[in-house]
């Protein structure tokens, strides 16, 4: 974990995704020895994940869904080559032609369509009773970011005042808040534009000097990771559309790439992705109808043959 965070960078969110799975493979097995690190292991730790037990609710889940096997796949591949490279195992077993990387369909839609997000931002700008107009604007300003802007959680909370560049029509991303430990900017739209300044008109009326662009209600704190899981919760219940955070990220992608002649390299430098292939994940969630329009202009080129 150290060599993981002091050396590659990695940003929190990441560091945690390492360590929940390092921690599942040593609750399956608390006397774990190098040694025991093969094959065969590892495949009954991939059958225990998919078909464990655990509290959900109020009720019981088995099992976990095959792209979160891939994630643990990948995250306990990195530990064992760093094993293998100390000299502490001989091989990675999950590199060995005994073990075969999960085939993951991603058929499900990850993105919001238009009356999704109506029904959420009517849910935030009127529907819910906030305590006051700075909490709605906050609230407001807030999820119009998510969504105009692309960004991850983690960023989102790390924004800064000082980050806006009102003159440019910029939102700044800075490297040490980033997955990728890249700075970037990102062009602000009018909408998000105008609802970052009825935010920031809310902010000085309460004369707050917080340098945090999003703070609590009460007091110039940030907003931490339980205030904005309890604002989802909040939104989901009274917009009735069962969404989380990330969502957000792929619906901006989606848009972005639907909007803009299917860009996939202009959209990697605005989520702030290091390589071409983690983009590409977000163009599965792209409808039929998004490239109708690419589809219709090779007719036409045809017709010109």
């Amino acid at each position: 974990m150290d060599y993981s965070e002091f050396a590659r960078q990695l940003a929190g969110d990441t560091l945690r995704c390492y360590q929940t799975a390092f921690d599942l493979l040593m609750k399956r097995y608390p006397d774990l020895l190098p040694p025991m690190i093969t094959p065969g292991l590892l495949s009954d730790f991939f059958k225990w994940l998919q078909t464990r037990e655990r509290p959900h609710g109020r009720g019981i889940r088995r099992g976990v869904k095959k792209s979160t096997i891939a994630t643990y796949w990948r995250k306990l591949s990195k530990f064992f080559s760093w094993l293998e490279g100390k000299g502490v195992i001989e091989a990675n077993p999950l590199r060995s032609k005994q073990m075969e990387f999960p085939t993951v369909r991603y058929d499900n839609k990850q993105y919001l369509n238009r009356k999704q997000m109506e029904q959420i931002l009517l849910a935030v700008s009127i529907g819910i009773p906030w305590k006051n107009e700075f909490v709605r604007s906050r609230n407001l300003a807030l999820i119009s970011v998510a969504v105009n802007c692309g960004l991850r959680k983690g960023e989102l909370l790390a924004l800064r005042v000082a980050d806006i560049d009102w003159k440019g029509g910029m939102l700044t991303v800075q490297g040490e808040t980033s997955k990728s430990r890249s700075s970037r900017r990102i062009p602000l739209n009018s909408v998000v534009k105008q609802h970052l300044a009825a935010y920031l008109a809310q902010r000085e009326k309460r004369i707050c000097t917080a340098p945090y662009l999003w703070v609590s209600e009460a007091t110039n704190d940030p907003i931490t990771e339980e205030g904005l899981r309890y604002l989802v919760q909040v939104v989901r219940a009274q917009s009735k559309v069962r969404f989380h955070l990330h969502q957000l990220r792929h619906t901006f992608a989606v848009n972005f790439l639907h909007n803009s002649s299917y860009s996939t390299l202009k959209l990697q430098g605005l989520l702030g992705h290091r390589s071409i292939v983690s983009t590409a994940v977000y163009t599965r969630c792209l409808p039929p109808e998004a490239v109708r329009a690419e589809i219709e202009r090779m007719a036409v080129l045809e017709n010109t043959l």
